[in-house]
């Protein structure tokens, strides 16, 4: 199975288990950093675009909230995910759910 014909459990778990190769700096973080910043790109074209996108942003933000100290590679993966105009992150209707996200 591909990753887009996955349900939503199993989507979820995929993405947790690429988040947990983003660790400390070195080729392996590298490419899983490019998967995930990949796969939301990809998600733009896609029906399950919306669903998709939230879930990774959900799974990078899961990590940032909860654990301390954050893996270098999943901090670099956000500040990519949120800086770089390629990925128009802002522009997501669930970045503006509520208030709080946005500050």
């Amino acid at each position: 199975k591909s990753w887009r014909s996955i349900d939503n459990e199993g989507r979820y778990l995929f993405l947790n288990a690429v988040a947990n190769q983003l660790r400390y700096p070195n080729s392996h973080t590298h490419y899983f950093s490019c998967v995930l910043l990949y796969l939301f790109v990809e998600a733009n074209s896609e029906a399950i675009q919306f669903i998709f996108q939230e879930q990774i942003t959900r799974v990078l933000l899961e990590r940032l909230i909860v654990n301390r100290p954050h893996p270098w590679g999943l901090l670099i993966t956000f500040i990519e995910l949120i800086k770089n105009p390629v990925y128009k992150f802002w522009d997501h209707d669930f970045v503006h759910c509520a208030p709080e996200i946005e500050k």
